[in-house]
């Protein structure tokens, strides 16, 4: 009978995948960094997969082996034993239920054989295999189906994530909004206590954080962004005070130069500051 499962174990293929540049002489600190190069992910996407909170796909997988010239089947582990998969193949699919069409890993054996009633089979259209339950209609080289693993979307781990820093929360939120609108996650966090805290357990691809706080300024926080598991992240500082005196010119200036960060002043251009974001993580 076939089996029907939810994700690979995604935990236990990000060990193997860690073991595996271990082995191969990338540090720790240099594994998400590199496994985003090989699957072109952003650096918190990199992150959160090599830390098992992301579901691996079965094309990651190879492309990952690939990329060591090692069999990929090592990064399935104790999956490939299941006495219920051999003589099958895993293959990138589509379990199509209904109307709906759901990414999966499909074990395909054998072609089926007359007179037998397997619980799915795969056929192949335009190049893509998909997975359904027998309804009498007739596939044209139908093959039996051992096991199907499906993918359930995250759609938001498949974004780049920003930090949106501000104390007044409808600017933070309506950044946060427009981010959003364009194709990123993003954090609204409303002050530096906030956004101190959100960094101990995230990591953000991109951080966009006013200037003024009060009597403090943000230069302690885009301190701890260098100095973060992702010290790279394009910086956006927001002021509105220039004008007025209450900002410091010269200080801003000396962080734009030591921290590489980029100063818009408020109210921002928000489709302006988007495309200069977007060029700086390589998404234009």
């Amino acid at each position: 009978m076939s089996n029907v499962e939810h994700s690979t174990d995604s935990a236990a293929v990000a060990e193997r995948v860690r073991e595996l540049m271990s082995r191969h002489g990338i540090g720790k600190r240099q594994q998400t960094t590199e496994l985003c190069r090989i699957l072109e992910l952003s650096f918190s996407q990199g992150h959160r997969k090599l830390r098992g909170n992301s579901p691996w796909t079965l094309a990651q997988i190879k492309k990952v082996a690939e990329a060591f010239d090692e069999p990929a089947g090592q990064l399935f582990g104790a999956q490939l034993l299941d006495p219920g998969t051999v003589g099958a193949s895993a293959q990138e699919a589509l379990l199509c239920v209904s109307a709906v069409e759901l990414a999966c890993t499909a074990w395909i054996g054998a072609p089926v054989e007359p007179g037998s009633r397997p619980d799915f089979v795969a056929y192949e259209k335009q190049g893509q295999w998909r997975v359904v339950r027998p309804d009498g209609a007739l596939y044209q080289n139908a093959r039996e189906v051992h096991k199907i693993e499906i993918y359930p979307r995250r759609a938001e781990s498949d974004k780049p994530l920003i930090a949106v820093v501000d104390d007044d929360q409808a600017s933070a939120d309506n950044l946060r909004d427009y981010l959003e609108h364009s194709g990123y996650a993003a954090h609204a966090l409303y002050g530096l206590a906030a956004f101190e805290q959100a960094l101990e357990q995230n990591v953000f691809d991109g951080v966009v954080i006013d200037w003024l706080f009060g009597s403090q300024t943000s230069a302690d926080a885009i301190r701890q962004v260098r100095a973060s598991e992702n010290p790279d992240a394009p910086i956006f500082v927001l002021t509105g005070e220039l004008l007025t005196g209450k900002a410091s010119e010269s200080e801003i200036s000396q962080v734009v130069r030591h921290y590489n960060v980029a100063c818009y002043e408020k109210p921002a251009r928000m489709a302006i500051l988007v495309a200069d974001l977007s060029k700086r993580l390589n998404r234009v």
